[in-house]
């Protein structure tokens, strides 16, 4: 029994041109400025190809400015230590983006209102988190590492749109300090 949907495979090429071009229009246009018409004329598709693959604009643009899926390779043959390191300057790096910056406000809205969505971005991105501390000792390592990851995750979303003033290298590595001694637990 096959796996393959019916009809025509699809072509990688069209997600990679429509999530590149939904990147770019995020930092010219905003969230409120991109329409899933516009996106598609942008890349040369039907309307139809944008809501196949996605099926709201939330969904599209989740997709573009973090894939899939979270790239794993940060994390092969770190330690706790290395993870929170890991997650504080990922996370910075991330909040610091053009187009995520361009993106917040309107993201931050659809998530609220849709928990589906939340939800599976949350399951997403903390699930192979706190993979990583499966099998440690101590019945807290999960919830350690989630609380971690919502701790690095937050301070940095804080930092850059609500402290933007503070948001210096010296308060990133106080950031840094102050969630390192976790490592030890």
């Amino acid at each position: 029994m096959s796996d393959a949907a019916p009809g025509r495979p699809r072509d990688p090429r069209i997600d990679a041109e429509v999530l590149a071009a939904a990147r770019e229009m995020l930092v010219e246009v905003g969230w409120d400025g991109l329409s899933m018409r516009a996106l598609a004329a942008r890349a040369g598709v039907g309307r139809a190809t944008l809501t196949r693959r996605w099926p709201t604009k939330a969904h599209l643009v989740l997709h573009a400015l973090l894939g899939a899926a979270p790239d794993l390779e940060p994390y092969t043959g770190i330690d706790r230590r290395g993870w929170i390191e890991w997650v504080v300057t990922g996370s910075v790096e991330l909040f610091s983006r053009p187009d995520v910056r361009a993106a917040l406000p309107g993201l931050l809205a659809a998530l609220r209102d849709h928990a589906d969505l939340r939800n599976a971005l949350w399951r997403t991105f903390s699930g192979p988190s706190t993979a990583l501390f499966a099998g440690e000792t101590g019945h807290d390592s999960e919830i350690d590492a989630r609380a971690i990851l919502v701790m690095a995750a937050g301070s940095a979303l804080f930092a850059g749109l609500i402290a933007a003033e503070d948001d210096t290298p010296e308060l990133r590595a106080r950031i840094l300090e102050l969630l390192l001694p976790a490592a030890e637990g």
